[in-house]
């Protein structure tokens, strides 16, 4: 009996280790994941217009876009340059020069 309970208590343990040291995948919301699926997707058809319908069929800023949205670990204006969309390249690109960064130089 004491052995039962002591290969009972091992094997609990044990099972605990496990499930807490294993990854755990983080989830997401399936209707995020699906919008930025098909952000990712339209951007690689070069078509400008078609991109900005989908973008505002997700009610998506553009400028949101531009700046937060990854494809395959890079941003999507890289993503799309390096498959051949340059026409949503340049796009996203000329989005993103929009910003002003000030930066004190020297103080006098």
């Amino acid at each position: 009996m004491k052995k039962l309970t002591i290969t009972t208590l091992v094997g609990m343990v044990t099972t605990f280790v496990l499930l807490i040291s294993a990854p755990s995948k983080a989830s997401m919301n399936p209707v995020v994941e699906k919008a930025l699926q098909d952000v990712c997707h339209t951007s690689l058809s070069n078509k400008t217009m078609n991109f900005k319908k989908v973008v505002k069929s997700y009610r998506l800023d553009l400028q949101d876009v531009a700046d937060k949205v990854v494809c395959n670990g890079e941003d999507i204006g890289t993503f799309a340059a390096e498959n051949g969309a340059d026409e949503i390249a340049n796009y996203i690109r000329s989005l993103q020069e929009g910003h002003v960064e000030i930066q004190e130089l020297a103080s006098l």
